[in-house]
């Protein structure tokens, strides 16, 4: 058995081997392809007629290392050897070396489990500070033959110019790296000394003390098994991924995007990646390029739609917003032919003499021709009346003349100024600004489109009067997203179309905007990331359902929630749970694996004088704090304030709430959060994306009273000093136990009974207990419902929306258990209470296999499940049970 260093050298040897491969492939090209002056400085690729843009001609690491792992994998009885990295690399023999993380086999590898590795007998972490090999940990070990070299393997690639790609055949690692013969690889643990997934986590934790920079760094050395899952989910549809702070939601949707490039689902420009803010695009900039992906367009949410050039009130606002909105402009549009100058034909038809014959239409053939066509665009519909016209006059000439096919003829009757002046009264000419003008300008013209859509005081609230002209209409951006909606009905012009769309944020986006979405992305191809409870917008969704329905096309939509966090402080993260929980207490709240260090939460108070000063003073000493990032979040009303006072303390970032969404730094000094939580409707959302924007500490400095549900016991922590209790979670302080354990309880309970749709399940099973002619339990604090029945005592958790998963299910029983822990009195009979059908229809049988655990649920109005007669006391339990 060889030792540490040994190993090490080892591995160097193979890094050293890499890079030397990786840069002979630029030299080779540069002499091969003999590039012109002009480049891509991004990319680094020629402008050379016929040369595909993987050929490169210089790195493009960015500083980033480019190897991360080593795999032994097993093939025809012979354990060979791989590397995977950030790029593939081939030898001299133009043989892989390195292959891309992203390529199947790799990506098959890296998620393996360590108790069923399949064919691989050593998958090594490599961490690596560029070329050098810094450390190694061993995820997966079993008893391997020798390693011979390298599994050929399906990858995209490049033929060198002039021929095809040479047959690939696996060829040994340099003599130098390779295990000696009928040994195990050099520094291999015994599978004794093996911890799974422990190894993977010190290089994450190791990672998260890096100093942030201001930019999102890409997480190919330290992705999760659960991230990587997602990063590689190739279902169609709608993927919809939450998740809370410090997740890593926005790198896996920017890894899955570089995923999907480089598996070659799509083009680069096929590609859309839209974000809340311009920081936020700033903050990510650089993570599509160093996974090798140069030319995807990202564009901020607003931008998507021409400038706004006024802010409506809040009222206005949700009208204009609601998916309603589009039902309104429809029927406006509709509404737009003027058929009552068809009734007022004299005799009831449209008469004309043409070069000496006389033609006629009757008002009930012109009626129909209208109603033709009732899904295209206006000009589509305008076209074909006048084409319909057209021929019918046409065919009625012809007849009186005997004479067909003169195309002069239908010429000169399409430009008949009668037949024109008819066309154009019955269809006058509008445009979307016009029509908006007038649907908002009028009382009388919004009332007949939104009767039976919007009520009276909703219609009120968007009523306004008219600009001088249009030009000077104050167009909000509400007022953008319909001017589109109704140009398409109009015009039937779409915005510019992309194959696949990564949206971050994506919580805040209203119902019109997601309906735009969707207009750009007609494969319904979607990576769309978000965390409930971090809603800052006019509208908070209660469940991605109202949002996900409408971006999905016809492969529909999927939710999966990351349920560990990574970045923050898990002090922090317990300090803002009764805050996340009031705001969406359906969504996953995530478990920080980041330890807490000394001093992750403080709090500061400071009287109203000189409360801008001592926030100023936190945040100049945290900037003092070697290379770390520091922000300084604050309301509006005193980020001047603030920037006075800290002067020329420039490496502190000072941002309003509502743009650090997104952001990480290593420092969050919050300050005032009763003013950011007071400020609108949205403010508790916004309290909690300023809440969690840090990876080291948290400092909170305020001078008025703090929101009670930030702190539910502000006793709890002195005044300037590092809190000592947590609200939820592993506690820091002096009420553990017991106590703190039915607490979090209790407090998780009374946040579900705010979500509408447990609610609703739950009361329609206390009324079936109750026509059973039982008492059921309903007010526990721990228990949803308790009920002592013919088959002894029952205890029911209810599940709310999204709860019919196998993930929430599996989560749902050990909440069962704990409840039964904290109530101290055994039940004979358990049941999860779905509010819909299960998602995996083996999941019941699963969970009464492995935890004697019954479900049944809601089918619409019948309920369904195996046990559902026994849980709704309607027969005896079976026998077995």
């Amino acid at each position: 058995m060889t030792d540490r260093h040994s190993t090490l050298a080892e591995e160097q040897r193979a890094v050293d081997h890499a890079y030397r491969c990786y840069e002979r492939t630029f030299a080779d090209n540069r002499e091969r392809f003999r590039p012109s002056d002009v480049t891509d400085s991004h990319a680094g690729t020629s402008f050379i007629p016929d040369v595909a843009p993987e050929v490169r001609l210089k790195g493009d690491l960015d500083g980033e290392a480019l190897v991360i792992a080593r795999v032994d994998a097993e093939e025809d009885g012979e354990t060979r050897t791989w590397y995977i990295g950030r790029r593939l690399v081939r030898d001299e023999l133009y043989e892989p070396f390195v292959i891309n993380w992203q390529a199947p086999q790799a990506t098959e590898w890296m998620l393996r489990r360590p108790d069923e590795p399949g064919d691989l007998r050593l998958r090594r972490r490599l961490r690596c500070d560029l070329r050098r090999v810094r450390d190694f940990r061993d995820e997966i070990v079993t008893t391997p033959a020798a390693p011979t070299g390298p599994v050929v393997v399906a990858e995209p690639a490049i033929a060198p110019a002039g021929g095809a790609i040479p047959e690939l055949v696996p060829r040994p690692l340099p003599a130098s790296s390779a295990a000696e013969e009928g040994a195990p690889p050099a520094g291999m643990p015994t599978p004794q000394a093996f911890s799974p997934g422990e190894g993977l986590r010190d290089f994450l934790l190791e990672d998260l003390e890096r100093d942030r920079d201001g930019r999102m760094r890409d997480i190919v050395e330290t992705i999760q098994r659960e991230q990587l899952l997602l990063v590689s989910d190739d279902r169609k549809g709608v993927l919809v991924v939450q998740g809370g702070p410090g997740t890593g939601k926005s790198a896996i949707g920017l890894h899955r995007v570089s995923w999907l490039l480089f598996n070659r689902w799509f083009k680069t420009e096929e590609v859309l990646v839209v974000g809340p803010h311009r920081g936020f695009l700033e903050y990510v900039r650089d993570v599509l390029p160093d996974l090798g992906n140069h030319g995807v367009r990202a564009v901020e949410l607003h931008r998507l739609w021409d400038d706004a050039r006024g802010r409506d009130p809040h009222e206005a606002r949700l009208v204009k917003s609601d998916v309603r909105m589009a039902e309104v402009l429809r029927r406006a549009v509709r509404a737009l032919p003027r058929t009552d100058a068809i009734d007022r034909l004299p005799d009831g038809s449209f008469d004309m003499r043409f070069e000496g014959a006389d033609l006629s239409v009757s008002a009930e053939v012109l009626r129909e021709f209208v109603e033709a066509d009732e899904s295209a665009p206006l000009n589509q519909r305008k076209r074909g009346f006048a084409t319909r016209l057209v021929d019918l006059l046409m065919r009625e000439e012809a007849n009186l003349r005997r004479r067909h096919g003169d195309h002069d003829v239908r010429r000169r009757i399409s430009r008949d100024p009668r037949v024109l002046r008819l066309v154009n009264t019955v269809w006058p000419n509008v445009s979307p600004s016009g029509v908006l003008r007038d649907l908002l300008g009028d009382a009388d013209t919004l009332g007949a489109a939104a009767e039976g859509v919007l009520d009276e005081r909703e219609r009120a609230a968007i009523v306004r009067p008219r600009a001088t002209r249009a030009a000077r209409e104050p167009w909000s951006i509400e007022d953008r997203v319909c001017l589109e909606e109704l140009r398409l009905l109009i015009t039937g012009e779409a915005p510019p179309r992309y194959r696949h769309i990564m949206v971050d944020e994506a919580q805040d986006l209203t119902p019109m905007q997601a309906r735009s979405l969707a207009r750009r992305c007609p494969s319904g191809s979607m990576t769309v990331l978000g965390d409930l409870a971090q809603a800052t917008g006019d509208r908070s969704p209660g469940s991605w359902s109202e949002t996900a329905e409408l971006l999905a096309g016809e492969e529909g939509w999927h939710l999966e929630e990351l349920a560990v966090g990574y970045r923050v402080p898990r002090e922090v993260m317990d300090f803002v749970l009764p805050l996340a929980r009031s705001i969406a207490p359906a969504a996953a709240f995530p478990r920080s694996i980041r330890p807490a260090g000394p001093g992750a939460v403080t709090v500061v108070s400071a009287d109203p004088a000189s409360m801008v000063a001592a926030a100023a003073e936190r945040a100049r000493a945290h900037a003092a704090d070697g290379g770390r990032s520091v922000a300084a979040i604050a309301p509006p009303e005193l980020l001047a304030p603030l920037r006075d006072a800290l002067g020329d303390a420039d490496r502190v970032k000072i941002v309003p709430p509502a743009e650090a969404k997104g952001l990480e730094f290593d420092h969050v000094v919050l300050v005032e959060p009763s003013a950011v939580n007071d400020r609108t409707l949205n403010g508790p959302g916004l309290l909690y994306v300023a809440a969690t924007r840090c990876t080291r500490s948290l400092t909170v400095v305020h001078s008025t009273l703090l929101p009670p549900v930030l702190l539910p016991e502000p006793d709890a922590a002195q005044e300037g000093e590092p809190m000592t209790q947590a609200a939820g979670g592993e506690s820091a302080g002096t009420n553990g136990g017991f106590e703190d354990f039915v607490a979090e309880i209790e407090a998780a309970v009374r946040a579900e009974r705010r979500s509408t749709v447990h609610e609703r399940v739950r009361h329609a099973l206390i009324s079936e207990l109750y026509g059973a002619g039982l008492v059921p339990t309903m007010h526990s604090p721990t228990a949803d419902v308790v009920c002592e029945g013919p088959h002894g005592k029952v205890l029911y958790e209810v599940l709310g929306e999204g709860g019919n998963t196998y993930r929430r299910m599996r989560d749902a029983v050990l909440r069962v258990l704990e409840v039964q822990h904290a109530e101290g009195d055994p039940v004979d009979h358990r049941f999860l209470v779905l509010p819909d059908p299960p998602a995996e229809p083996w999941a019941p049988d699963v969970l009464s296999e492995a935890f004697g655990m019954s479900v049944i649920w809601r089918d619409g109005p019948v309920w369904g499940g195996r046990a559902a007669d026994m849980a709704l006391c309607r027969k005896a339990p079976p026998s077995d049970r």
